[in-house]
């Protein structure tokens, strides 16, 4: 269904591989880096190394004999990637998926394959941007089904094919602005007038009209700056005709009623919008525990010191932000990305606020404290410190190249995914809370990616269409 959407909005994925320059950082000779800062290894130390042919992070001879690391470390990791051993020999293929889903990465590297604890430093965060916790809570299969070293010898279930039917294909589809043209260009198909334009081109730099949001001539009315606080049948659930919701907005509060109601809201916020749901719909509801992360975006004066050193990205295990990478370059519409070093350009830093040792949900927990209580000093100090430790070889100068920098902390990022290191051992799909919780309760359905425990727009847009496929049930409308 998300492609039928994103194909009756206008949107055709094809021709990102037009807009999207594959060919330019490997024109320029831009690689993939590693920074190492003193504070984890002992010493700053940037390396670099080509892009691995492999799925997982694997590293070459030249980089290994580089990095800060004890000499026992080095060899134990060449070992990891270079070896096959069966580590779990005696078991069958079935046994070692479920030992496997059983133990972490972090602790396979240590307990089954004898790894020195350098090894786990220079791994630890290569998760981050996946999971949004480290090696220490990602179990040891999933590791291995995304091509981790350790496992050749091993003789696992490969992913099937057609698990992921965008699988084999490049990391292209992908507006300037990310997923947020998706949702001007629904906005503007749903509130005509509210933005210029037909096309997935020209909504890159339309300006959106917020007057035209609110239009009682309009089929659909956006509501911006009106918080829903309770929702309730008016009556009894079963046999209700009306839901009757209730928001604040300048700080009145107001009610509105309809024949029924989507909630498209975190799920865990859901038994506190609406009360009278039962306590095993709620207790699902509230099962998931959003994950944090932080994106800041960083607009540098040019990008010269990634150029000179060779740079596209850089990876940095124990560093404040674990992935710093130049922007997509990605040109389309009436924006251009600054294919030219001398041009200004923007970088993306990822942080994800976990603390390793705990499991994953106290870790998201903890993770969202940290961002409540941390200011944007902080934010500003890391950017800076980090970014010129880095780049500094390479001429970069904090105080004059970084011209600004925004900060987007989400305290309840992604949807919880269902961990299956925390999780119970191939649960049923029937039995996962998320299913449970999003079950229709009179005229209320329940619609976002929470709802299928997977944080991708897809999922997102499926789960909406049968919400409101859900609705039109009630109302005795057959749909496809």
């Amino acid at each position: 269904m998300s492609k039928e959407l994103l194909r009756e909005l206008g949107i055709d994925v094809k021709r990102f591989y037009k807009y999207y320059d594959q060919k330019l950082f490997d024109k320029m000779k831009l690689n993939e880096g590693t920074f190492f800062n003193k504070e984890t290894f002992g010493e700053d130390r940037l390396v670099i190394e080509e892009p691995s042919r492999y799925l997982g992070p694997r590293y070459s001879h030249k980089v290994v004999e580089q990095m800060p690391i004890a000499p026992e470390a080095r060899r134990d990791l060449i070992r990891l990637q270079e070896t096959k051993v069966d580590y779990l020999a005696g078991l069958s293929p079935e046994q070692k998926r479920v030992k496997l889903i059983q133990k972490s990465y972090k602790d396979f590297l240590l307990q089954d394959v004898k790894m020195h604890a350098d090894v786990v430093k220079v791994f630890q965060t290569t998760t981050h941007d996946q999971y949004a916790v480290g090696i220490d809570a990602v179990c040891a299969y999933d590791c291995a089904q995304y091509g981790f070293p350790g496992f050749a010898g091993m003789h696992l279930p490969k992913r099937r094919v057609g698990d992921d039917e965008n699988e084999g294909e490049p990391y292209i589809f992908h507006f300037p602005d990310g997923n947020a043209s998706i949702a001007r260009m629904l906005v503007r198909s749903l509130a005509p007038g509210s933005a210029p334009g037909n096309s997935m081109e020209d909504i890159v730099t339309a300006r959106m009209d917020y007057a035209a949001l609110d239009d009682p001539a309009s089929k659909v009315r956006i509501r911006l700056n009106s918080t829903a606080v309770h929702v309730k049948h008016v009556g009894d659930p079963n046999t209700a005709k009306e839901v009757e919701v209730t928001y604040v907005r300048g700080g009145e509060a107001r009610r509105v009623r309809a024949a029924s109601c989507v909630l498209a809201c975190y799920n865990m916020v859901i038994p506190y919008l609406c009360p009278e749901m039962p306590d095993k719909q709620k207790e699902a509801l509230a099962y998931a525990v959003k994950i944090p992360l932080v994106y800041v975006n960083v607009q540098i004066r040019n990008w010269k010191s990634f150029q000179k050193l060779g740079l596209s990205s850089i990876y940095a295990p124990g560093g404040y932000f674990s992935n710093i990478a130049l922007d997509y370059p990605v040109s389309m519409g009436g924006y251009n990305f600054p294919a030219s070093p001398e041009e200004p350009c923007v970088l993306h830093l990822l942080r994800t606020p976990c603390q390793p040792g705990l499991p994953c949900k106290d870790q998201y927990r903890a993770g969202r404290w940290e961002l409540v209580t941390t200011k944007f000093d902080t934010f500003e100090h890391q950017v800076r410190d980090q970014l010129g430790r880095m780049l500094s070889a390479g001429g970069f100068d904090p105080a004059s190249d970084i011209e600004a920098i925004t900060v987007n902390r989400w305290p309840h990022g992604y949807a919880y995914e269902y961990n299956r290191l925390f999780e119970p051992l191939d649960r049923p799909d029937s039995e996962r809370p998320c299913v449970i919780g999003r079950q229709p309760f009179g005229r209320i359905t329940v619609a976002n990616s929470d709802a299928d425990g997977h944080a991708y727009t897809n999922i997102a847009i499926d789960q909406g269409h049968r919400a409101a496929k859900e609705i039109m049930a009630m109302r005795g409308v057959h749909t496809r």
